[in-house]
């Protein structure tokens, strides 16, 4: 049972949840209009930065569950390709700040509109008891899985990078 919210779930459930995320990813891969700009592990790497702007590699590990060496890998990729841009910091001349830059922040706006372009074709193909039922628990998943405050956080975004 789950204690927390006072009632139970199945494995049915989680079965049925994993899967349909599955699908949605295979989905959202296959429809995309050209080949991917960057692999899961540096888009999850550009969704902290958008979500923590100048956060430095400590704190990015931390929130991302990674090890400094492979994140300071992806750091450098994502510099090379004009994603990332490195700043000192003003709180110390010793640290690097790490920022999205105008070509990440086009990117990341194109790929949610690709997205939500194919959420919409899905979402009007259900019936509207269905839809309104999966709205609504996905509404409830966004909230818990949100940070309890501002900034760069665990549960912010994936553990892996």
């Amino acid at each position: 049972m789950d204690e927390k919210a006072g009632r139970p779930h199945t494995s049915h459930g989680v079965h049925t949840l994993r899967t349909a995320l599955e699908r949605l990813e295979a989905r959202w891969e296959r429809q995309q209009r050209s080949t991917p700009l960057v692999s899961s592990s540096q888009l999850r790497l550009l969704y902290a930065l958008e979500t923590a702007a100048g956060s430095n590699l400590r704190e990015l590990c931390a929130a991302l569950g990674s090890a400094a060496p492979a994140l300071s890998r992806l750091c450098a990729r994502l510099e090379a390709m004009g994603l990332v841009r490195r700043a000192y910091s003003a709180r110390s001349r010793r640290e690097i700040e790490l920022h999205l830059t105008g070509r990440a922040t086009a990117y990341l706006r194109e790929l949610r509109e690709e997205r939500e372009q194919f959420l919409a074709t899905v979402l009007d193909s259900m019936p509207d008891g269905d839809r309104a039922a999966l709205l609504q628990g996905m509404d409830g998943l966004r909230r818990s899985l949100d940070p309890p405050g501002p900034g760069l956080t665990e549960n912010s975004v994936s553990r892996s990078a």
